[in-house]
């Protein structure tokens, strides 16, 4: 079995959201308890905000919000705890369709939840990794499109980890071609096309990164695969060209047939 990943970037159609409507959101989201239903429907706005690159844009860099966030994401935790026991106290006194809707509401609250802190906070915290400090919002696209696709193989290795890899074609690159085929030199000849290498076709760059290992545990592939891209030099020079963009495949594979390799 294998897993496969496709991934084609667009520039975001939301504008950036601001910090203080974030923390607003949750500010509201608090503000309404003890309403269940109220307090998802604040903070399902927050999380919709923070979708996508959007997101990453609002969130990289700044410490304070991302505190901030935290910090009122602790309290609609907390809270929820606190309601789930007093329904638990109260669960016999409560007619069952009656129980069921307040449990449906509180899970819905909990995902929530878990879908800013996990998936939002989570993702914006490794594009940031990925791209290091100071990173353009080009490069941070970029880099949101590989964080994606890792995000993806590490669900999908459950179907096969002996090897994966990603390939990243990046086009809109402002690299002059004299520039380009001296950082290419030493990156374009390999003919079995093994991790690391390079091939450049009209105005596009392709990048692969690959891992092969008999023997790994899960996540073993994708941090090696995050290690390699995010020390390129030549894909975050691609990157930081304002007009960039990025289009990504990936796979996770178990090898039932063949060997295991690059």
């Amino acid at each position: 079995m294998c897993g496969i990943i496709g991934i084609v970037s667009r520039p975001p159609t939301r504008p950036t959201p601001a910090a203080a409507d974030l923390i607003d959101g949750l500010d509201h989201a608090l503000g309404v308890r003890p309403d269940v239903i109220a307090m998802t429907v604040h903070v399902r706005e927050v999380d919709d905000a923070l979708h996508g690159l959007p997101g990453v844009l609002a969130l990289a860099g700044q410490v304070d919000l991302v505190a901030a966030l935290t910090a009122r994401l602790d309290q609609l935790g907390a809270f929820v705890t606190d309601a789930e026991h007093d329904l638990d106290d109260d669960a016999s006194d409560m007619a069952a369709d009656e129980l069921e809707r307040a449990n449906a509401d509180l899970i819905a609250l909990k995902d929530a939840i878990w879908s800013i802190r996990s998936d939002r906070l989570r993702t914006a915290r490794q594009v940031e990794a990925l791209a290091g400090p100071g990173a353009s919002h080009s490069a941070l696209a970029g880099y949101l499109a590989a964080q994606q696709a890792f995000s993806a193989i590490d669900r999908l290795e459950v179907r096969g980890r002996d090897s994966a890899g990603v390939h990243l074609y990046v086009w809109g690159h402002d690299i002059e071609p004299g520039a380009l085929a001296s950082l290419l030199a030493d990156r374009i000849t390999d003919p079995l096309f093994e991790s690391g290498s390079v091939v450049a076709s009209g105005e596009v760059l392709s990048f692969v990164y690959k891992a092969a290992a008999e023997i790994g545990e899960l996540g073993d592939n994708t941090a090696a695969l995050r290690e390699a891209l995010s020390a390129d030099a030549l894909l975050r020079r691609a990157l930081e060209s304002p007009d960039a963009r990025v289009a990504l495949l990936g796979h996770t594979r178990w090898a039932s047939v063949g060997t295991i390799s690059e």
